[in-house]
């Protein structure tokens, strides 16, 4: 058996398995609470593996990296759709960016050359709009432009608010490119780049700017297995920021910093954690109402999203419906259409796990709507899609066979 970077989790647990001479049995046993026959459903693709902490479970059981139970980087799609899912195709050259740009480009003598702030920050802003509306293949050729740029802003710098105001355009063009490579399923370069804007957010010495790198480096260390460091990290960055909560500014940040470390705590299965973050961040957006500062979108609203979606990672899908339907998701703003899709996917995988197939392609049919990218580029949405095309009831085949052929299933 080989490895592709199309193969599901349950094909990849079945190969690492034999890979290490292990049987069922004897995996079972080291993960604790699954039996023989969960193990079948899951090899064979008859039952999804439904929670990152079961991965990182797995992985440890079989002495391997969680990254190498989850399916690779997405490809760009050929021949496209509707101009869309093309943006993998810029990723050698946001690598070859990265590399450039950064400790070794003394070493290759790059031509120095001028850099309008103005003109870099109105790229930046493109970037994060296209981000919260999930446009990535109009966002990716932009993004090495923005590394050159903001690295050419840095050197240039020649007083210490130009070189402040220059760390800051740098810290939130690496925030936004881990946040697209993340989407695209890259496995180490959005570490990278998340590690890379906190080092300049830090060289700005803003509490507001630092906090936002360490909600994106909860991210990536989250879907790196570290789901410990996926919650301390977060949590750690909203108490340093509890005695500056003087602006809807700091709340809005403090708040998103609180989402993300319930999401932590659910990913690990920590519920008393999960109820008091969230309680926090419930508390901070009644304060502000909702906003996007920062690019967080925070409020009460993204609370209400995040209460469904962390019933999900609970394992209680039926707990995940019943909170979805007090999100005023409609109500959204269309600049904010990647927290509309991610909660309708939601929805969507809440009524998979019921196999309530109907109402799963519904939602994904109103998600395609908002965002289609985002279905594209959405792992879940592809495992969702694969499982539903194998059990094909009636009712469902005609939509169920023309959404996988858009998402790239078939």
């Amino acid at each position: 058996m080989r490895l592709d970077d199309e193969a599901t989790v349950g094909e990849r647990i079945a190969y690492y398995r034999k890979r290490a001479g292990m049987t069922q049995e004897v995996l079972c046993g080291l993960v604790g609470g699954k039996t023989t026959e969960w193990l079948r459903l899951i090899e064979n693709g008859q039952r999804e593996v439904d929670k990152l902490s079961t991965i990182v479970a797995v992985a440890e059981a079989l002495r391997i990296k969680p990254n190498n139970l989850l399916p690779g980087p997405f490809r760009a799609r050929r021949g496209g759709n509707e101009g869309i899912g093309s943006a993998p195709n810029a990723v050698p050259e946001i690598q070859t960016a990265m590399l450039r740009y950064d400790g070794i480009a003394g070493l290759l003598g790059i031509p120095d050359r001028r850099v309008n702030a103005t003109h870099l920050r109105m790229s930046v802003e493109r970037a994060f709009v296209c981000s919260q509306t999930e446009r990535w293949s109009e966002m990716a050729p932009l993004v090495p432009d923005m590394i050159a740029d903001a690295w050419h802003l840095v050197q240039n710098a020649e007083s210490d608010e130009e070189r402040k105001q220059a760390y800051e355009l740098q810290a939130l063009v690496y925030r936004v490119t881990s946040g697209m490579l993340d989407r695209l399923g890259e496995p180490e370069l959005p570490w990278v780049a998340a590690e890379r804007s906190m080092t300049a957010a830090e060289r700005t010495n803003d509490p507001l700017l630092i906090a936002g790198g360490a909600w994106r480096l909860a991210v990536v260390l989250r879907h790196s297995g570290r789901l410990a460091e996926s919650t301390d990290v977060p949590v750690n960055a909203a108490d340093a920021l509890r005695s500056q909560l003087d602006s809807p500014e700091a709340y809005s940040v403090y708040g998103a910093l609180m989402l993300k470390g319930a999401v932590g705590a659910a990913t690990a299965g920590d519920h008393r954690s999960v109820r008091d973050y969230l309680a926090e961040a419930s508390r901070a957006a009644d304060v502000i109402g909702d906003r996007n500062d920062y690019w967080f979108a925070f409020g009460p609203t993204n609370v209400a999203i995040h209460r469904a979606w962390l019933s999900l990672e609970l394992s209680d899908p039926t707990r995940a419906i019943e909170q979805a339907s007090f999100v005023p998701h409609d109500e959204l703003p269309r600049e904010l259409a990647e927290r509309r899709t991610s909660h309708l996917i939601t929805v969507g995988w809440a009524h998979y796990l019921k196999g309530q197939d109907r109402e799963a392609l519904d939602a994904l049919r109103d998600a395609r709507a908002s965002a289609p990218e985002q279905l594209i580029f959405t792992h879940r949405v592809h495992a969702m899609l694969r499982a539903m095309l194998k059990r094909e009831r009636r009712s469902v085949k005609s939509d169920l066979r023309e959404m996988a052929d858009f998402v790239g299933v078939l």
